[in-house]
C-alpha cells in the first residue's frame, strides 16, 4: 500500500476496522456490506503516481520521503497494484449486487 497523508480520522461508530499502518490506525473500514471507506487511494496506477510524485514534491521531499525509492517501488509493484485493486473493488461490488438479488 502506498501511502503519505498528514489527515487522519477516526472511523464511525458501528464501522469495522479493515486497514492499518503503523503510521495510520485508519486506513480502511465498512459499515455493513456496501459502505467502503479508504484514506489511501487503492487506485492508484504507475501514471497517477508518478504525476503524485512531481505534483507533490517538495511535500515529499519536506516529509523525508525518498523520491526515488517511491518511483522505484512504483515500477516494481505497478502492475500487481493494479491487480489488487481491481480484486478488492469487484469482490466488493459483487456484494452489493448479490444482496441487490
Amino acid at each position: 500500500m502506498l501511502h503519505w497523508h498528514g489527515d487522519q480520522f477516526e472511523i464511525p461508530p458501528g464501522a469495522q476496522g479493515l486497514a492499518a499502518t503503523p503510521l495510520c490506525p485508519h486506513q480502511a473500514f465498512a459499515v455493513g456490506t456496501h459502505a467502503l471507506g479508504l484514506q489511501f487511494h487503492l487506485e492508484a496506477d504507475l501514471s497517477r503516481i508518478e504525476q503524485w510524485l512531481v505534483g507533490h514534491a517538495c511535500e515529499l521531499a519536506a516529509a523525508g520521503v525518498d523520491l526515488h525509492a517511491l518511483r522505484s517501488g512504483a515500477r516494481e509493484h505497478g502492475a500487481a497494484l493494479v491487480r489488487a485493486a481491481e480484486a478488492v473493488f469487484d469482490t466488493w461490488l459483487d456484494g452489493i449486487e448479490a444482496d441487490a438479488a
